[in-house]
């Protein structure tokens, strides 16, 4: 087990180590560390891979103020990470709301970034989560995301695969915890940014998630500015790389192959 302290704080992270270029994982909300266990074997044919467990997630400490609630207050956190690592340039890889703290730090730090992966993520989540959708939420975020996680897995998805992801939402975090992931998630609007933007992008999207619906990633991939490509992956939802890990793995293989040749022209 590792850790690092940043802002004061213990971070818990794993690191499969070798001299390929730097890759770090940020999970999803209400998840961990663990949520990467079927991807880590292929990632790391590819990539020196950090997995990071964000503040009051897992095994790391919660943040001196509290449970998060904005991406300004994830983002030192993710940023020191790496610096305290001595990593200075990295490729990112994120699932759901973690996808907008990739694109915050990006446009932050550009010279940090190297390429962006989004995992049903989107930059524009609040035309789906800004209005009274969050307030059901937060009557119980943890009771509502164990059963959403189950509700949104594709119609090919094993009962018991889905079950292991809804059980993470109760075993990773306080209820303030996941309150505050889907707080950020849900305020953010980063349209006008995002023709902005540079950094290379890879976007994978399940086909049947409606918690963040395809459309979203699409309108992201249709208004960025950088090198992009865009893959939906059938019979799953919102969890591609849990629900279907082989053909996730495959998918991804496929699109960065074909996101560093654009990035080449």
């Amino acid at each position: 087990m590792a850790y690092v302290q940043v802002l004061g704080k213990n971070l818990y992270f794993e690191e499969i180590v070798n001299d390929k270029p730097p890759l770090l994982l940020i999970h999803g909300a209400g998840q961990d560390t663990l949520s990467w266990r079927f991807n880590l074997d292929v990632l790391s044919d590819m990539f020196h891979v950090y997995v990071l467990d964000l503040p009051g997630h897992g095994k790391s400490e919660l943040a001196a103020q509290g449970a998060l609630d904005d991406y300004n207050d994830f983002i030192p956190f993710v940023a020191g990470f790496m610096e305290a690592l001595s990593v200075p340039h990295y490729a990112l890889m994120c699932h759901s709301f973690a996808g907008g703290l990739a694109l915050h730090l990006a446009l932050k730090y550009p010279e940090r970034v190297s390429e962006l992966v989004l995992i049903d993520g989107t930059g524009c989540p609040s035309k789906a989560w800004g209005g009274d959708e969050f307030k059901i939420v937060a009557i119980n975020p943890v009771d509502w995301l164990e059963v959403n996680f189950r509700l949104i897995c594709g119609p090919e998805t094993p009962v018991d695969r889905a079950n292991e992801i809804a059980h993470d939402v109760r075993r990773c975090c306080a209820p303030e915890v996941a309150t505050g992931d889907i707080a950020a998630f849900a305020k953010t609007d980063l349209r006008e940014h995002l023709g902005k933007m540079r950094t290379p992008i890879l976007l994978l999207h399940g086909e049947h998630d409606w918690s963040i619906p395809p459309g979203l990633g699409q309108e992201t991939y249709d208004l960025y500015g950088g090198p992009k490509i865009f893959k939906l992956l059938p019979s799953v939802g919102h969890f591609p790389h849990t629900e279907q890990p082989e053909m996730f793995n495959s998918t991804f293989l496929e699109g960065w192959q074909e996101l560093k040749q654009l990035s080449e022209i």
